[in-house]
């Protein structure tokens, strides 16, 4: 799932980990940033060095991807993919295996409503996402974060079923 910060990707892919008709395991980069015990932060809460850490971060959540998919996880993902530099690692390292990418497409408006509405999201960084992440990255299925959570988890799991064996 690539999409702007704040669009809905979490919410979606905890939905079809639960819907899909095997068994699939959540994966998120937010668990790494939301959570405590991973990332340093300063008193307040701050992420510490973030500018330099960053890119580390996502590099290393990318390469967790194949290892997790080699032991035999089926995933759903939840990623922005920034840069079409980011695409080509993602797409290099998860070569020979079964992706299905599904963008999920949000109005401005609506991301820096959201983003504003949570208050654990720096302001901008959604505006900054959707310049960029649906730009280069295609996707086999696109959903609007308009349409209703029960809609959208049934168009991707009605397209993921009937994708052909040649897909595979």
């Amino acid at each position: 799932m690539s999409g702007a910060a704040s669009a809905g990707k979490n919410t979606l892919t905890h939905a079809l980990r639960d819907t899909l008709p095997v068994q699939f395991l959540h994966f998120s980069l937010d668990f790494f940033l939301f959570g405590d015990a991973v990332l340093p932060r300063t008193p307040d809460g701050t992420l510490r060095d973030w500018a330099r850490v960053r890119p580390q971060l996502f590099e290393g959540f990318h390469r967790c991807l194949p290892v997790l998919l080699d032991a035999g996880n089926n995933l759903v993902v939840d990623d922005i993919i920034e840069t079409p530099q980011m695409w080509t690692q993602f797409q290099t390292l998860l070569r020979g295996h079964d992706v299905f990418l599904v963008g999920l497409l949000c109005p401005l408006a609506e991301l820096e409503r959201r983003e504003q509405a949570r208050g654990d999201r720096r302001a901008g960084d959604a505006a900054r996402d959707l310049l960029t992440v649906h730009s280069f990255t295609p996707s086999h299925l696109e959903l609007e974060c308009s349409a209703s959570l029960e809609h959208n988890v049934a168009r991707v799991s009605q397209a993921w079923s009937r994708r052909s064996a040649a897909e595979r």
